[in-house]
């Protein structure tokens, strides 16, 4: 997902500029580009392209596939688009290419290699909708593989290698070893930055600080990352100095490639504690629905899917009539009873539910944007409600 993200915007902000920078008629010509090509191996598309629209038209794929590739939508197919995408903008226009795009294609190459797509994409949407049209209470289980441990693994060496080979090329400078780099950093080039060095001037410390902080962390690293007891600091260590990185010196897409590659070293347990206190400090949540109904079947399976920490539970007030809310209620609409007694009826159920379960997070404006919510939100909900039974007539007969 981040790396999807990265891509994406990093190629929307080149796309005023996509035939100055990558066309035959703007910094570097295709007859440029292939002077010093004696590598078969070196290729664009952008070397078979003859007219504009070409350049046009792939950027525009090429972005939407981005996208794609950071919702999780077909991605066995749309990572193979994305990393032939990213070497073709790395070949097309050489000067353009540094350490950072070596980096994110490795970390490509070694996604297009992984079984992606089974979790926290729409990829496993669509598989737990299926599941769950067949039965609602269908939980699927966790999906883990053998191979997807090898990729990760292969991706954390990847990103202890990057570590170790910085902090080797810094000690080659006497600047690292006196203390005096981060100093000289902000003083030359690009990255001179008035307002940090009159904070620096008068407390110099600081610099020999991050100087050897920097150093440090970066030899520390492809040693200590791998003990369960060091690796949660030299993980916090390492996205403290890239997050430096990007807010001191403006490498922002530098920064952000490297924190998403030091994410493969998040402990899945992790993740799991921090899930199952986020379910408890939401509380239990339990929708009660028509199980004759078809739309509604079909509408809470589409729901679910998205309930990737399985926060919500559910009753079919046909088969388990609720003690909460009664029948000729249950007609009318569905209903969100919470542990204090409450019951939200209909869009008030939703409108609970969607701020609480991480993947329905994209829901948010069509039910707390004031305009969305009153203009559309409520109408499109009741208008729905009133005619659940002829849309489910007419799914049933068309199919």
């Amino acid at each position: 997902m981040g790396i999807g993200a990265a891509l994406l915007l990093h190629y929307s902000l080149a796309t005023p500029y996509l035939l100055d920078f990558w066309g035959d008629g703007g910094l570097i010509p295709r007859e440029l580009a292939l002077k010093d090509v004696s590598d078969p191996w070196i290729q664009s598309v952008f070397f078979y392209f003859m007219a504009p629209w070409q350049w046009v038209a792939f950027h525009a794929v090429f972005l939407l596939c981005c996208a794609a590739f950071m919702l999780g939508w077909r991605t066995s197919w749309i990572k193979w688009v994305v990393l032939v995408g990213q070497i073709s903008y790395d070949y097309g226009n050489p000067i353009l290419s540094y350490g950072v795009d070596k980096i994110l294609a490795c970390l490509l190459f070694i996604l297009c290699l992984a079984p992606i797509g089974h979790a926290l994409s729409l990829d496993r949407v669509r598989v737990v909708r299926a599941a769950k049209l067949k039965n609602l209470e269908t939980v699927l289980p966790p999906y883990s593989s053998q191979w997807a441990g090898a990729c990760t693994r292969l991706m954390q060496i990847q990103m202890a290698v990057l570590f170790f080979f910085s902090a080797i090329s810094k000690l080659r400078g006497d600047d690292w070893w006196s203390g005096d780099a981060v100093w000289i950093v902000f003083t030359t080039g690009e990255h001179y930055n008035r307002f940090i060095l009159d904070v620096l001037a008068p407390n110099y410390w600081l610099v020999n600080v991050a100087t050897y902080s920097t150093i440090l962390i970066e030899l520390a690293f492809p040693f200590l990352i791998w003990q369960r007891q060091t690796r949660p600091y030299l993980l916090a260590a390492a996205i403290f100095l890239h997050l430096q990185f990007a807010l001191l010196m403006g490498l922002f897409y530098f920064s952000f490639v490297m924190i998403m590659g030091q994410m493969s070293f998040v402990r899945p347990e992790w993740l799991a504690r921090l899930g199952s206190a986020w379910k408890q400090r939401m509380g239990e949540m339990e929708m009660i629905y028509d199980g004759k109904c078809g739309f509604c079947v079909r509408s809470m399976a589409s729901f679910l899917a998205f309930d990737g920490l399985g926060q919500i539970k559910i009753r079919d007030f046909r088969a388990n009539p609720s003690p909460v809310v009664s029948d000729a209620q249950m007609e009318k609409a569905l209903y969100l009873t919470l542990p204090d007694g409450r019951a939200l009826p209909g869009f008030e159920a939703y409108r609970y539910v969607v701020p609480r379960v991480p993947g329905l997070w994209w829901q948010v404006p069509f039910f707390y944007v004031p305009v969305l919510s009153r203009l559309f939100g409520h109408p499109i909900y009741n208008w729905i409600a009133a005619n659940r039974s002829r849309l489910s007539s007419k799914r049933t007969a068309s199919a």
